[in-house]
């Protein structure tokens, strides 16, 4: 198992809403159970895009709310803090979501034969593929050629190691 610190949190929270996410992340941390409206004086942003961000982030549960009511506005207020035990969850479950498509690009390599033109911006294409374009690369116009992805399952074959350790 791992265990995801301060920096990997704030990481988490740029990924997913980018870097006013994180320093929304950075003040909730710092205090928890803040008010929207706090939270937009202290980012100096609007209130409209702090609860957009929240609700971005409420939606992989990486933050909830208490509802309270303030006496002194007569009105419910929500109180933000993040989930630290989810961000866990959310991490592993997207390591297995790329874990899974690693493995199927994998599969995906060891059971076709490709071709390639070379060029760092074109793709590979199964034969059947390149059969259709005769055996030209239609984004660059260079000929397709066997590739050998023997040095690209190695790769992949590595990534799904260090992912499996960082899941076990």
């Amino acid at each position: 198992m791992f265990y995801i610190d301060e920096a990997g949190i704030f990481s988490v929270f740029r990924l997913i809403g980018g870097a006013e996410a994180e320093e929304l992340a950075k003040k909730l941390l710092e205090k928890p159970g803040m008010r929207e409206d706090d939270l937009a004086t202290e980012l100096h942003t609007d209130v409209k895009r702090v609860r957009k961000i929240l609700h971005q982030l409420s939606e992989f549960s990486l933050v909830t709310y208490d509802i309270v009511i303030d006496k002194d506005l007569n009105k419910r207020v929500f109180r933000w803090r993040i989930q630290q035990e989810q961000i866990q969850g959310f991490v592993k479950t997207q390591l297995k979501r790329i874990a899974d498509r690693l493995q199927q690009l994998k599969k995906h390599y060891e059971s076709n034969q490709l071709y390639w033109c070379g060029s760092a911006g074109c793709r590979k294409y199964t034969f059947d593929e390149a059969l259709d374009k005769f055996f030209k690369c239609p984004g660059c116009g260079g000929q397709l050629m066997s590739y050998d992805p023997t040095e690209l399952i190695k790769m992949i074959n590595e990534k799904l190691s260090e992912i499996n350790k960082l899941l076990q």
